[in-house]
């Protein structure tokens, strides 16, 4: 009998990353000041691609219930969750970043407020969590390509910073970056991709757990990432999301969440099998 992880030597699969929140952090918004969102969350949907024709039509369907196009900023609370439901469904995997900026302490002055290096490092902890997923399938990097939702910032600074992690991984997890081909990273607009509105719908799921501002009476809403909450990357040993396929920067508690969220977030499992 063929094994599972034999077939996925010869199987071939993308992962779609987009960003919700903006990456600046010279001046970030609070109470006495305009400017960029305090958090910045990365989603990230994995596909086979065998399964992306398909996954296409399911999209378009979606898209003819909810009457509009998926960017989620223009649907309502009801249409977001009947997407978000709706591609809970397929078969995929997630993956997510949340970061709050008031954390960064010391880095953001290494950087000298350089949102590109801001958003290459949150990248590299999402794609740390995509090679964890490579090693746990048993897929080799070669068999993954990687498209950005096409963003102001330095895709080649990106790849040089993921390069050098991968010579010195400082971390555990920074060593699973062995398992992505950084030459396989491309970026690419929404309208010639439309898959990538799929990671739109996760990083604005993530996004709504933390975001607070005067045009929501500052209420997070959690109810989209909780209906795609058993399709992330689980730890391979007990399912659980947080740490896994969701990475909160560095812990749940520096990101000052609202109790209910990071219960939910505390309590998110998987659904095997990983696919």
């Amino acid at each position: 009998m063929v094994t599972e992880k034999v077939l996925e030597l010869k199987t071939r699969f993308t992962v779609f990353i987009d960003e919700s929140g903006e990456a600046g952090i010279g001046k970030v918004r609070d109470a006495d000041q305009a400017g960029a969102s305090p958090y910045m969350t990365l989603g990230a949907s994995l596909m086979r691609n065998r399964s992306l024709n398909t996954t296409k039509d399911a999209l378009s369907k979606i898209e003819v219930e909810v009457g509009k196009e998926l960017h989620c900023s223009r649907l309502n609370h009801y249409q977001l969750l009947h997407c978000a439901r709706s591609i809970a469904k397929r078969k995929m995997r997630l993956f997510g970043v949340i970061s709050k900026k008031s954390t960064l302490g010391d880095y953001r002055k290494r950087i000298g407020n350089a949102h590109t290096m801001y958003y290459n490092k949150c990248a590299q902890y999402l794609l740390e969590r995509v090679g964890w997923f490579m090693h746990a399938r048993g897929i080799p990097p070669e068999n993954l390509d990687i498209v950005f939702e096409e963003a102001k910032v330095d895709y080649e600074m990106m790849k040089n910073l993921l390069r050098a992690c991968q010579r010195n991984p400082r971390r555990r997890r920074t060593g699973m970056l062995q398992n992505i081909d950084v030459d396989r990273i491309v970026s690419r607009k929404k309208g010639e991709e439309p898959l990538l509105k799929i990671a739109d719908l996760v990083a604005h799921a993530l996004y709504r757990c933390v975001d607070k501002n005067s045009g929501n009476h500052h209420f997070v809403e959690p109810r989209y990432l909780r209906q795609l909450s058993d399709r992330f990357f689980g730890h391979p040993d007990t399912n659980m999301v947080v740490d896994a396929g969701i990475y909160c920067v560095h812990t749940t508690d520096q990101l000052s969440l609202d109790a209910d969220v990071k219960e939910m977030l505390d309590k998110m499992e998987s659904i095997p099998p990983r696919a």
